[in-house]
């Protein structure tokens, strides 16, 4: 593939807003109840808007370093900035869930129905995921900070695909496309749940998405240079948003989530031109807010789950309400009304503490490794929009 790769001319704010909107999807998916919000089809099947993430992950890192890595961007320096984006947030996420285990082995080892520090809260898994190696260790879970199984999967891709471009730049084309061929294959069999896998083949479904967003930015600018009318350009969107809707509500963990990436490729490609009239509601500022928020909402969300079933549970007892009911020894939401008003409220409770940790912990992260690397080149850094 020899398509000429084109340099950013402008953040990609739409993308950024949508990526913010799959990442509250995802907080919908995992606070489970009985309420038509968490059981409708595009919520209950809302583990493929990861996979949205991957997709776009490799559109921008295509978008803001593939051609600098080519020239010679340092790998290390890459490799580094990339961790200022993830790993602060990772780091105080994971404190905080050992804090609360301390304080469950400590003060309230009989509260619960497991043992401190066993299972997906073991200390092997811990130091695992503090390594971001988790996927390829230890048991098919999510321990600790679930979410964070992603992030390790980038991590290794974001490796893999620097050393592609910066050694092998004029074979990415090819590997992108057998990637792209031989991974939904590899993902059919490997564990019967198809794209929804988060540590046997998640690295290989992150390298799937990813090789799917570097196809795209390759092709970015012939998409860029499409003229259509203007009505064109709306219902293009607004038929994207639909097929999208439809494909994860019927696929659900079957095969066809399989073909989930592809239509994100074609969704990244279609809202990067920003030209239509769900861009420019993209573009309004609370959406904006969220996609700023994206990464923070996608990793804090787990550990506050658990803190508001919490104080749920202190609620019934003090009120003697049925607000907590186990299904399959899980604890969910009672009730469709109290859960809808639940996952509204919980969704609430995440953006707030979200601009927070964007705010004291994502943002200072980021801000110092990119000090960190300044310090050590005169290079000027692009400015690249993070994903989880």
């Amino acid at each position: 593939m020899t398509l000429e790769a084109a340099r950013p001319k402008h953040r990609y704010v739409a993308l950024d807003s949508l990526r913010g909107v799959c990442a509250c999807m995802v907080v919908l998916l995992h606070f489970v109840t009985q309420g038509a919000i968490h059981t409708a089809p595009v919520v209950k099947h809302g583990f493929m808007f990861v996979d949205f993430f991957f997709v776009l992950s490799g559109f921008v890192i295509g978008s803001s370093y593939g051609d600098r890595l080519v020239e010679g961007f340092p790998i290390r320096r890459f490799m580094w900035l990339r961790l200022g984006r993830v790993y602060p947030l990772h780091v105080v996420m994971l404190l905080a869930f050992l804090a609360f285990e301390i304080v469950f082995a400590v003060f309230m080892p009989g509260l619960a129905n497991r043992q401190p520090f066993q299972g997906n809260f073991s200390l092997a898994t811990f130091f695992q995921s503090l390594s971001l190696v988790q996927i390829f260790l230890g048991p098919d879970a999510m321990p600790w900070n679930g979410p964070s199984w992603s992030i390790a999967a980038e991590i290794w891709t974001y490796l893999v695909f620097a050393v592609i471009l910066r050694f092998g730049s004029r074979a990415l084309g090819l590997l992108c496309l057998v990637i792209a061929v031989a991974a939904p294959i590899y993902l059919s069999q490997a564990t019967g749940r198809y794209i929804n896998v988060f540590h046997d083949g998640s690295f290989v479904r992150c390298l799937f998405g990813f090789a799917l967003g570097m196809i795209g930015w390759r092709v970015s600018g012939a998409v860029q240079a499409i003229v259509l009318p203007k009505l064109a350009d709306h219902l293009t969107e607004i038929a994207v948003v639909v097929a999208t809707v439809v494909l994860v509500s019927v696929a659900g963990v079957g095969p066809l989530s399989l073909a989930a990436p592809f239509l994100f490729l074609v969704a990244v490609l279609v809202f990067s031109r920003e030209r239509g009239l769900v861009s420019t509601l993209l573009r309004a500022a609370p959406f904006v807010l969220i996609g700023t928020l994206s990464y923070s909402i996608y990793m804090i969300h787990s550990f506050l789950y658990y803190r508001f079933l919490n104080v749920l549970s202190v609620l019934e007892k003090l009120t003697g309400a049925d607000l907590i009911v186990s299904v399959d020894g899980h604890n969910i939401v009672n009730g469709p009304t109290l859960g809808d008003a639940m996952s509204l409220t919980f969704l609430g409770v995440v953006i707030g503490c979200s601009y927070l940790s964007y705010r004291l912990v994502e943002k200072p992260g980021q801000d110092w490794s990119r000090r960190m690397a300044q310090r050590r080149s005169a290079q000027p850094l692009p400015s690249t929009p993070g994903a989880p």
